[in-house]
């Protein structure tokens, strides 16, 4: 694949048998993305082509999550169709099983990582399950690493849409090693496949290998490997209640086997905070917490897709949830003045707002500068930009540069949400959720400065700011 004015090729991966892997900077959202796609060998026909870019922009719907790796959008690039998804920087679970990088340090803080990437990756096909989504294709090469240790799932390549109340999907391919008894016979699935094939990986990676050649031997190879000790050289001994969950994921009939992934994430968690005395970094996610920014995020994708009508209806549906969405807000008024040369003032009277509420955050200040730039109003777009400056990271300057002189050239584009991370989202929701009960306790006690800082600390974690239960919280603050 060569590069084209949206995107610029920086590394070519293997991908395996079935495709390839491009590592490459969308040049529109400045950030790096990842573009798979089949080997052209395989796509022998159209349908072929069109079930493909079907099956991944089902995963495109899943939107934010921090345990599943975004999907942005399918795509023909090259008359090849391509799935640009987000670009997870440390390998998969399988390289690190590999390279044995997954088992470096002490044995506490191995089996730390490896309990967290169990429930990081549970959480993660929960998501999808809720989406009525079936993987089909569950396998440590499947899950990719942050830099953190944080599992995400990804390549939805063969999964399938179910109906809850239906007779279940049937799996366009498989992995045998990984699959589950029901897959192997071809019969029609429900997310229990997913829950085994999981259950296989997790085995996996506490055995270090793959000695089996049907994943309808998973359940005896994991009760052979708790008759032996469950260890193997060099990596820590699986605990036994852990062992005794994916028992009940590794149960041959569908109907008998645990179900819900949502429950095994947070069984994880708690057998984590037994053995080390504090929460699991995989935290349970929120999601009232990304759902505007999933909502801008396929405006913004499908935008690059040229599906007009679609942009326009995801963000105001961002705005329903969040009137004060900065991406959402700024979006809009681009959006508008590309067709009436005007900027909206509900947009930039929001964004003031978002100022108000959030004042260590840069973004609105500079979408506003962007913005007023456009409109010709260059007295309020450099007041703007100069709080923009005085916030300001050293990280954030390049950022800052680029969106404005883009906006003085008139070039600007749609902008992404930044996605929170699944390695930060512990500790930062624990933190964000203290904060909030001492917010809701000093409003109770009428002691409206304390309230007032508590909340401004809990603005000033990245992503919450944005928080749905923070806003409503700052509607019931009287006026200081």
């Amino acid at each position: 694949m060569n590069s084209n004015s949206t995107y610029e090729i920086l590394e070519n991966f293997g991908g395996g048998g079935m495709g390839l892997v491009h590592r490459a900077r969308h040049r529109l959202w400045n950030i790096e993305v990842a573009i798979k796609h089949p080997r052209s060998e395989l796509l022998s026909h159209r349908e072929q082509i069109e079930c493909f870019q079907s099956e991944c922009e089902t995963w495109a719907e899943i939107g934010l999550h921090p345990y599943v790796a975004t999907c942005y959008y399918t795509r023909e690039i090259e008359n090849l169709p391509c799935v640009v998804a987000e670009y997870v920087p440390n390998g998969s679970l399988q390289d690190a099983i590999r390279n044995r990088s997954l088992y470096k340090g002490d044995e506490q803080a191995c089996l730390a990582r490896l309990l967290t990437i169990a429930a990081s990756t549970a959480w993660g096909l929960a998501r999808a399950h809720k989406s009525n989504l079936i993987h089909c294709d569950v396998k440590p090469g499947n899950m990719l690493l942050t830099s953190y240790g944080i599992g995400k799932v990804a390549d939805f390549g063969l999964a399938a849409a179910f109906d809850p109340s239906g007779a279940g999907a049937k799996a366009a391919g498989l992995t045998p090693v990984f699959a589950s008894p029901e897959q192997i016979k071809g019969e029609r699935l429900t997310p229990a496949a997913d829950v085994w094939s999981w259950a296989a990986s997790m085995l996996a990676m506490f055995v270090g290998e793959i000695h089996w050649e049907s994943g309808a031997a998973c359940s005896a190879v994991l009760t052979e490997f708790i008759e032996n000790g469950a260890k193997a050289y060099r990596i820590p001994a699986m605990p036994g209640n852990f062992a005794s969950l994916l028992q009940l994921c590794l149960r041959y009939s569908p109907v008998e086997r645990t179900q819900n992934l949502n429950e095994v994430a947070l069984a994880i968690c708690e057998i984590h905070e037994q053995l080390f005395g504090e929460s699991c970094p995989a935290e349970r996610p929120d999601l009232e917490l990304t759902s505007a920014d999933s909502l801008n995020n396929r405006a913004v994708s499908k935008h690059d897709l040229n599906l007009t009508s679609d942009v326009h209806r995801l963000l105001a549906e961002a705005l329903v949830i969040d009137a004060l969405h900065p991406e959402a807000n700024f979006n809009l008024a681009w959006l508008a003045f590309l067709g009436s040369g005007a900027i909206s003032e509900s947009a930039l009277r929001n964004l003031e707002m978002v100022s108000r509420y959030d004042p260590g955050e840069y973004r609105p200040h500079l979408y506003r500068a962007c913005l007023l730039n456009l409109e010709g109003k260059a007295d309020l777009a450099n007041q703007a930009l100069n709080q923009t400056i005085q916030l300001c990271g050293v990280h954030e300057v390049s950022d800052m540069d680029r969106l404005w002189n883009l906006s003085r050239e008139r070039k600007l584009n749609l902008i992404l949400s930044p996605p929170i991370s699944g390695e930060d989202l512990a500790l930062d929701t624990q933190r964000f959720e203290r904060l909030m009960r001492k917010s809701e306790v000093a409003l109770e006690e009428r002691r409206y400065d304390d309230a007032n800082r508590y909340l401004l600390m809990s603005g000033d974690i990245p992503g919450f700011s944005r928080h749905p239960r923070r806003r409503k919280f700052l509607r019931r603050m009287p006026l200081l």
